[in-house]
């Protein structure tokens, strides 16, 4: 109901007025403007009827008397002439509203309405359920009120009247109302989009990064999460106040973008990369004390992983596994149909070159590489021979596939990793058992045709 809607300012009578004045007003509104005529009767309908004035009642109380003060008149003012308040009064706009509707209880305003109906000669409110109801109304015009003003000015301004009413919520440390609460559902509402077209764009930009990590792509990273967490952090502020701290929209993109990182460092060995994404981290979520918690120890992790650097030998030894993996990815197969390929690769390319060029370079002594180093390149190591043993494991030689796991054994126990381990000692005992099996039918194959050959010899000779 907008001023101009309300049945008193249509029939241009008092909340204090009579039925008869009522009457005689809109038998003079009808004769002077017959075009009106619907709606003054309308009104006229709503003020001669106890229950359904009541919206109006509420709706009516506009006039801010400094010596008696009285919340809904205030809250009514202001959301009459909201659309006439300056960008830069938004703030101040919200905060009075949000206090003044507090404020205006369903016991104070019946007190308040019946005391005109006195006047009016009305009977007076028993209930206030009809006043809550109508409260609730008034709730709701509010919010779509906010919800249309945050739609006409810029997303800037929009975060900044945000971010600045969360500050000022933590700081203060004062309670607040529903009002406060549905500005921040419609500023969350309304940045929805924004919200997850950005996070699309993250997690785009963190599979380019993963191929590819290139200074292009990461700065355009650290505007995307930039540009989020200047958004989200209105509200995860807002949470904080609340007690509740939820961040869940943060800690997804938080906890992404950090694996991201983590798989740089771990899987790519990069440092530079990784602490820059972590440092990029820290400057835009270091308002939230558990991951700026977390995101500084990755950071002085990495800071002295920098300091240490890795040796060239590990570098080039690593490059040269790496290579080696990814031909024995292109051209073996675990799988039917493909058993002489993987033979012809082990004996051809595998056995003359690949393992030749593994032992060389595990040559040098352990000591001269750092332990994480050692670890790494033995682990690699491991894992190739557990996959040309596996890819044997789908050929018909069994003594190919238990020499992989045997020699795949002493670089696992070397690299410290339990999980390697444990398989290779797994693929080991199983395929020893199989070799033995194999062995032990050749050999009964073998006695069976040496009596076979006893037995004609002696038929022969006796048909002799």
């Amino acid at each position: 109901m907008t001023f101009e809607e309300n049945p008193f300012r249509v029939l241009r009578v008092s909340i204090y007025d009579t039925k008869a004045t009522i009457n005689e007003r809109a038998d003079e509104l009808s004769f002077e403007d017959p075009d009106r005529e619907k709606l003054i009767e309308q009104a006229r309908t709503i003020l001669l009827n106890p229950k359904k004035r009541i919206a109006a009642e509420i709706r009516y109380f506009d006039t801010v008397d400094f010596k008696d003060l009285f919340p809904l008149a205030g809250l009514n003012r202001l959301l009459y002439s909201l659309d006439e308040i300056n960008d830069e009064d938004n703030l101040e706009a919200v905060v009075e509203m949000d206090a003044l509707y507090s404020e205006s209880t369903p016991e104070k305003i019946r007190d308040r309405i019946n005391a005109a109906r006195a006047v009016a000669k009305f009977p007076a409110v028993q209930n206030i359920d009809e006043i809550k109801a109508e409260l609730k109304n008034i709730r709701y015009e509010v919010r779509e009120r906010i919800q249309t003003r945050l739609k006409k000015i810029t997303q800037s301004q929009r975060t900044k009247l945000a971010n600045d009413l969360a500050d000022m919520l933590l700081k203060d440390k004062e309670s607040f109302g529903i009002i406060v609460e549905d500005f921040f559902d419609s500023y969350r509402l309304e940045m929805n989009s924004f919200f997850e077209a950005t996070r699309n764009q993250i997690i785009s930009l963190l599979i380019k990064i993963k191929l590819n990590a290139n200074k292009k792509f990461l700065y355009e990273l650290s505007t995307k999460v930039g540009a989020f967490a200047s958004v989200e952090r209105p509200l995860d502020k807002f949470s904080m106040a609340l007690g509740t701290s939820k961040f869940d929209d943060t800690e997804e993109i938080f906890y992404t973008v950090r694996k991201a990182a983590v798989d740089l460092h771990n899987e790519k060995n990069l440092i530079d990369e990784p602490l820059q994404v972590m440092q990029m981290l820290e400057q835009n979520f270091s308002y939230l004390p558990t991951l700026v918690e977390l995101v500084r120890k990755d950071i002085k992790f990495l800071e002295e992983e920098k300091a240490r650097r890795p040796t060239q030998s590990f570098l080039d030894a690593k490059t040269a596994l790496d290579k080696i993996q990814a031909e024995m990815d292109k051209h073996i197969h675990c799988k039917k149909g493909f058993e002489q390929t993987n033979l012809t690769f082990y004996e051809e390319v595998f056995k003359p070159n690949f393992e030749v060029l593994i032992v060389g370079l595990m040559l040098p002594d352990r000591y001269s590489r750092k332990p994480n180093e050692w670890k790494a390149l033995n682990s690699k190591a491991a894992a190739i021979y557990l996959h040309m043993g596996t890819a044997m494991t789908w050929t018909n030689r069994a003594d190919f596939a238990l020499d992989c796991f045997q020699k795949a054994l002493p670089y696992a126990e070397a690299s410290d990793d339990a999980e390697l381990i444990t398989l290779a000692v797994k693929r080991i005992d199983e395929w020893r058992k199989i070799n033995e099996q194999i062995i032990a039918n050749s050999n009964d194959d073998s006695v069976g045709c040496f009596w076979c050959i006893v037995i004609a010899i002696v038929i022969l000779w006796l048909m002799r």
